[in-house]
């Protein structure tokens, strides 16, 4: 267990130096902080949500997709809107994604990792899980649930109306 509490210290010691350089999400950093006062948790990572606007080929591999707008903040319509017009006839596919928050919390063995869970679960949190199994620990992902992902453009063309990214815009900063 010496080992877990090591790592704990670690990542802790982290945790504020990016608080500090101001790298973490503010919205989630009170329920970090709580977390990590538990003995047997701690965070490793974590994001708070974040609308994109991501260009992908249509083959889909994984290291070819870039972000063209990213925000962990709700955004302007206005900002969206613009990246979209100066990048639809650039790429073969834009998909615009709210993406939900995540968290990644290290637990000292399965039963404290099964006890997160099952607290995730009667929250709503149901797509949380387990994501690693170490001799030392357990990595758990505790993740929302609101997501919104949908096409903007394929092969240059644009496929919605300002309209419609418009009342995306709207529910991707309701979701955050």
């Amino acid at each position: 267990m010496l080992e877990f509490y090591k790592l704990k210290e670690f990542h802790i010691r982290k945790l504020e130096e990016h608080i500090r350089e101001g790298k973490v999400d503010r919205e989630i950093i009170h329920i970090i902080k709580i977390i990590n006062r538990f003995d047997a948790f701690f965070t490793t990572s974590s994001c708070a949500g974040r609308i994109v606007l991501i260009r992908t080929p249509d083959n889909l591999k994984k290291q070819e997709k870039a972000f063209i707008f990213k925000s962990h903040q709700v955004v302007k319509f206005d900002e969206v809107w613009n990246t979209v017009l100066e990048n639809y006839n650039k790429y073969e596919n834009i998909w615009f994604k709210q993406e939900p928050f995540i968290i990644h919390v290290v637990c000292k063995n399965l039963k404290y990792a099964n006890i997160l869970l099952k607290i995730s679960s009667k929250v709503g949190l149901k797509h949380s899980g387990i994501i690693s199994l170490r001799k030392n620990r357990v990595i758990t992902e505790i993740i929302g649930n609101e997501k919104i992902e949908t096409i903007v453009s394929k092969n240059g063309k644009l496929l919605l109306t300002e309209e419609y990214l418009k009342e995306l815009v709207n529910e991707a900063n309701k979701k955050l």
